[in-house]
């Protein structure tokens, strides 16, 4: 399946973008990244014009989705990117898809949308952040607040907006166990 195929090509380019970030090749840390974020939009859009959606394709792009975060922001720890709230924001992030994957996996298919239109803005900050995290500043500080200052504001919006979300994951949940007598 070619869907498939892009979906798994996003879990492999994990690699090169860890060297790259890890050695300071910051653009082509950013072009890696950017090529991972292209499969996750391309992977779906294939798999429904193909006709290849399958729930194995839907839990390899979650496995690579969650895998993307994680390495993104790890890396970004490593080399000293974020640090303090920054890295707080990021822990937050990570908690919260394996919260959210807990719970799916708990209740398959019985939480309602898996993605809200409030977790695609949370999505898009999250990737802007993390795009002005790994460049290299490519803006002067002196127009204000640095790139990697607007970078961390917009990781901490994101890990704001996975606190709501999870919450409302969390209500779904609750709902969900309270009426099926599930404890």
């Amino acid at each position: 399946m070619i869907s498939n195929a892009v979906t798994s090509l996003r879990i492999v380019l994990l690699a090169p973008f860890c060297v790259l970030l890890l050695t300071g090749a910051r653009w082509w840390a950013l072009a890696v990244f950017l090529a991972a974020g292209l499969t996750g939009i391309l992977d779906g859009f294939l798999a429904r014009r193909l006709g290849e959606a399958s729930a194995f394709g839907a839990m390899l792009d979650l496995i690579s989705d969650r895998l993307l975060t994680v390495v993104t922001l790890g890396a970004l720890v490593v080399v000293g990117t974020l640090t303090g709230w920054g890295a707080v924001a990021a822990l937050v992030l990570v908690l919260r898809d394996l919260i959210v994957a807990s719970l799916n996996e708990a209740l398959p298919g019985r939480l309602g949308i898996r993605v809200s239109t409030l977790e695609r803005v949370k999505i898009t900050t999250h990737f802007l952040a993390a795009g002005l995290l790994i460049a290299p500043e490519f803006w002067h500080p002196a127009a204000g607040m640095s790139q990697y200052g607007v970078g961390a504001i917009l990781l901490a919006v994101a890990a704001l907006l996975a606190l709501v979300t999870v919450a409302d994951y969390w209500a779904r949940a609750l709902r969900v166990f309270t009426t099926a007598g599930i404890r």
